[in-house]
């Protein structure tokens, strides 16, 4: 996600404090010490998406974590270095780092960050096309979530397990683990992963020819996203939910979700979708509907 004009100004501020404060840790700080720093240095790159400048500080913190034998600091690098790489799209190099930090963090009985690197591994494996290997990752991760009973964590994995069930065409086990998702993000309140929710689990029983359960998903994604602003995913909801309508003979509200899509499509310059929307409005008119 793009960082505010606010949130920048503040991480550059960071930045500059951190890159005054390294010289004085350089000298008289211990290894590990100016690990961190440079860790800290090679974070706030990140967020500014200067990935070649977050890797090299990396590369350099890893020579003083092995130096001072801090097999924690060097876990965090290799994490940090698979996740720079990825950005570059070079997604076997992730894994490969990757997999080094999972080790260490294994090693160290660090489940948390453990379950961080086997989720990242599973998304390198996906990018790569390889969606049976992501989903073993996933639930590698999964499985030590829910030891940590870390409910933010197991919906997100749960909803990418889901997602890929439904490229699968497997939608009846899509629709249980968004099932099983959508009560822990109701509970945690965040708009956007709930609103995704809401959607992927409409689509899925809509896929699954259940249209009248699809409908309060699809409508709660809808209201979501239009509180978000999010007009790209409102639009794909409100459509979703035209659909839904249609099948259960729900002329009114199929009408009405055409005629509330058909702004949103003209607005993004998806002339196709906005052909295919007139067409059926029309063809309402004719059936006076």
């Amino acid at each position: 996600m793009s960082l505010t004009d606010t949130e920048r100004a503040h991480v550059l501020e960071a930045l500059q404090n951190q890159r005054n404060a390294l010289p004085a840790t350089r000298l008289t700080g211990d290894p590990a010490e100016v690990g961190r720093g440079l860790i800290h240095l090679a974070e706030l790159h990140g967020m500014l998406e200067e990935h070649a400048e977050s890797r090299q500080h990396y590369e350099e913190a890893l020579g003083f974590f092995q130096t001072a034998g801090d097999k924690h600091g060097q876990a965090q690098v290799y994490f940090g270095l698979g996740v720079a790489r990825a950005h570059f799209e070079d997604h076997k190099g992730a894994i490969e780092h990757i997999a080094r930090a999972t080790f260490l963090f294994n090693e160290l009985k660090d489940q948390d960050n453990e379950a961080l690197c086997r989720a990242a591994i599973g998304e390198a494996l996906r990018s790569l096309g390889q969606a049976r290997g992501a989903e073993e990752k996933y639930q590698e991760a999964l499985l030590l979530y829910r030891q940590a009973k870390n409910k933010p964590r197991i919906a997100s994995l749960l909803l990418d397990i889901g997602d890929i069930r439904m490229e699968s065409g497997d939608y009846e086990a899509a629709r249980k683990r968004f099932a099983e998702a959508l009560p822990l993000l109701e509970e945690e309140g965040e708009p956007e992963p709930l609103a995704l929710c809401r959607l992927l689990l409409g689509e899925a029983e809509g896929l699954l020819g259940n249209h009248d359960r699809a409908k309060p998903h699809l409508r709660g994604a809808v209201e979501l996203y239009e509180q978000l602003h999010d007009h790209a995913y409102e639009a794909r909801a409100r459509w979703d939910l035209s659909l839904a309508c249609f099948y259960t003979e729900d002329w009114k509200g199929a009408r009405a979700e055409l005629e509330a899509v058909l702004p949103l499509y003209e607005a993004q310059k998806r002339q196709d979708d906005v052909t295919k929307v007139k067409k059926v409005l029309a063809h309402f008119e004719a059936r006076g509907l």
